[in-house]
């Protein structure tokens, strides 16, 4: 193993970027040179792992992460763009220092593209549900989808055949609109038990549910103190100070010690609604937080869903896209904590009847989540594709 190289692409979102490190970070380990491209961001968590950081030439900051996650449409729009450009910039580096392995994020299509092109091994790291038609049609995504493909047909069919020609002119392989979210490669690793991934049997052989990667994310921190609600609604809703302060305002959070995560919004909200028993935090060490949790309300982000449930913490999922959506409803479907579009006026009876009705499911993929190793599982994947 020692003196491979692998480079990666990474998507630029914590969440993305939370699920994989100790992946990377136990090649590195084992020997293995990662030069992993992501924004300044995040230049400290790459370096941390032992990684070559190498900044997006790229400008991401043209692709705000609450626009481009609006809606399907404007995913679909910005991730085409985005994709070519990131082909473009980076063909000739994967050519003129072509690497063992290439390893990319489900949303980077670009890395698939580069490898398909050179010829290069690849895996896609895939830190959201996986998606294939049978998900896309039974799930809460179809009609979405449906209402925007038809009301914005001219345009899909205009950048769809973009597209296209874009790949033919450079001689890799068919465009399928699923491309962009899941670009499985010679192996597909994703970060879930396949006990909550809808239709996992549906999936090829390709695809390894490899579990999360949690167990190697604790750390201890003694500062960390006790609450009744830790609210984490993810780094969109920190551009949305207003809707969370009406969230804030509900009976839910009234006389409860509350930890709200608002990113680089928590400094102007603790000066203008701090009290006694509400904090905001730029951000939080949530691994060590969640066990010293009472409730966990969240956006139905898979990290936090599992996260949560690692701990076997209740949870209020009040999502804000449909990829979300989709999470929050596995959760109260298979019925590991509620769904909401934002909190209603529950008494502390119902909400403790809630519970009581979920505790037995909750234990239980408490137990499925701790059985599985996705760091191991993964390193193991990557490491024969390697050999």
């Amino acid at each position: 193993m020692r003196g491979k190289r692998v480079v990666f692409f990474s998507t630029p979102a914590y969440g993305h970027l939370q699920a994989v490190y100790p992946v990377l970070a136990r090649l590195v380990r084992a020997g293995v040179r990662v030069d992993w491209y992501c924004t300044e961001a995040y230049r400290e968590l790459v370096t941390k792992t032992g990684a070559h950081f190498h900044p997006y030439c790229v400008d991401f900051s043209r692709y705000p992460l609450d626009r481009l996650t609006a809606d399907f449409f404007s995913l679909y729009r910005g991730l085409l763009v985005l994709n070519r450009r990131c082909y473009l910039r980076y063909r000739r580096e994967i050519r003129e220092n072509t690497p063992d392995l290439l390893l990319y994020d489900s949303m980077c299509s670009f890395g698939k593209n580069l490898a398909k092109q050179f010829g290069l091994p690849s895996v896609c790291l895939c830190t959201t549900l996986a998606y294939n038609l049978p998900t896309l049609i039974f799930s809460n995504l179809f009609w979405p989808s449906l209402k925007l493909t038809v009301k914005h047909a001219p345009e899909l069919l205009r950048l769809t055949l973009k597209e296209q020609c874009f790949r033919q002119r450079e001689g890799l392989p068919g465009f399928s609109p699923l491309d962009l979210f899941v670009n499985r490669g010679d192996k597909t690793l994703v970060f879930s038990p396949p006990e909550f991934q809808p239709f996992a049997q549906s999936f090829p052989p390709s695809f390894d549910f490899v579990g999360t990667t949690i167990r190697d994310r604790i750390e201890a921190d003694s500062s960390i103190e006790n609450c009744d609600i830790y609210l984490s609604l993810g780094s969109i809703f920190a551009a949305r100070t207003g809707e969370l302060e009406r969230i804030l305002e509900t009976p839910l959070f009234r006389g409860k010690k509350v930890i709200v995560s608002a990113g680089y919004a928590a400094a102007d909200l603790q000066k203008r609604l701090g009290r006694e028993r509400l904090t905001f935090v730029r951000r939080t060490n949530q691994l060590a937080l969640l066990p010293k949790t009472g409730l966990f309300v969240n956006h139905g982000g898979l990290n936090s869903v599992y996260e949560s449930l690692y701990f076997g913490v209740f949870q209020i999922c009040i999502p804000q896209q449909e990829e979300q959506r989709l999470t929050a409803r596995l959760v109260e479907k298979k019925k590991l904590g509620l769904c909401c579009q934002r909190p209603r006026g529950w008494s502390e009876a119902e909400l403790r009847r809630a519970e009581l009705k979920c505790r037995p499911r909750i234990e239980r993929y408490r137990r499925i989540l701790r059985s599985y190793d996705g760091t191991a599982r993964a390193l193991r994947c990557i490491q024969e594709l390697l050999r």
